[in-house]
C-alpha cells in the first residue's frame, strides 16, 4: 500500500512539474507577450475628457507633437525589423506603439492640434528622421543589432517622457505620459529578455546604468488604462 501511495505522488509531481516548468524559449516568449503594453485608447479618451482643459504653453505643444512621432519612430522601426527577421518581440511591440500613438492622439484631439503624422518611415521633426534612418541602418545589419536598437528606441523614449513631464502641469497630458512611460519600461524589459536569452552584452547609452538594471531586474507593470 505504502508503495501504491509513493507512486502516486511521484506520478502527481511528474504532472504539476510539466503543467508549470517552461523550457527557457517558452518562458521567454511568455514574458515578451507580457511586457508588450497595449492601451484601451477608448478608457483614455474618457479619462481625458473628464480632465481640466488647460491652455497649452509653447513647450507643451511642442511635446505633444514630438511625443506622438517617437512613439512612430519605434512602431516604424518594429515594423522594419520584423519585416527582416520575423521575432514575435517585434510584432507584438509594433502593434502595441500603435495604441501608444493613438493614446498622444487623444491629446491632440483635445487641444486642437495638427497631426504631424507622415507615411511609414517618415518624419515632419528633422531630428526624429535622422535618428530614425540610423537607428534602422544599424538594426538592419543583424537580428542582434536590431535587438539592441530596440532596448535604445525605449531607453530614448524613457528618457524624453521623463524630460516632458517636468514640463507641464496638465493632469491629462501627464496622465498619458505617465502610461506611455510605463509601457516604455515593460518594452525595454521585453528587449532585455531577447538580448540575454541570447547571450548578447547591452550596456544602456540613454539611461545610467542604475535605472536600467533597476527597470529590467523588476517585474512587468500593470496599470489604469491597459487592455493586455
Amino acid at each position: 500500500m505504502r508503495e501504491i501511495f509513493l507512486a502516486a505522488v511521484l506520478v502527481a509531481s511528474a504532472l504539476i512539474g510539466g503543467a508549470f516548468a517552461m523550457p527557457p524559449a517558452d518562458r521567454g516568449a511568455l514574458l515578451d507577450e507580457n511586457s508588450a503594453t497595449f492601451f484601451d485608447v477608448v478608457s483614455i479618451r474618457e479619462a481625458v475628457a473628464a480632465m481640466p482643459e488647460a491652455d497649452l504653453n509653447e513647450s507643451e505643444t511642442e511635446g505633444i507633437l514630438f511625443m506622438i512621432e517617437e512613439e512612430k519612430l519605434a512602431r516604424d522601426a518594429y515594423w522594419t525589423f520584423d519585416d527582416q527577421y520575423s521575432l514575435p518581440v517585434f510584432e507584438k511591440i509594433a502593434e502595441a506603439e500603435e495604441t501608444h500613438m493613438d493614446s498622444v492622439k487623444v491629446l491632440m484631439e483635445k487641444y486642437g492640434l495638427d497631426d504631424p503624422i507622415l507615411e511609414a518611415g517618415r518624419f515632419a521633426n528633422p531630428d526624429l528622421q535622422a535618428l530614425y534612418d540610423d537607428l534602422v541602418e544599424r538594426g538592419s545589419t543583424s537580428m542582434e543589432e536590431a535587438l539592441r536598437v530596440g532596448a535604445v528606441i525605449e531607453e530614448t523614449d524613457i528618457q524624453d517622457l521623463k524630460d516632458r513631464l517636468v514640463e507641464t502641469d496638465n493632469e491629462d497630458i501627464k496622465m498619458v505620459y505617465e502610461s506611455l512611460l510605463r509601457g516604455s519600461r515593460n518594452h525595454l524589459r521585453a528587449f532585455a529578455n531577447n538580448l540575454e536569452r541570447r547571450g548578447i552584452d547591452y550596456t544602456p547609452t540613454i539611461l545610467s546604468q542604475e535605472e536600467f538594471d533597476q527597470i529590467v531586474g523588476t517585474q512587468i507593470e500593470r496599470g489604469p488604462h491597459q487592455s493586455q
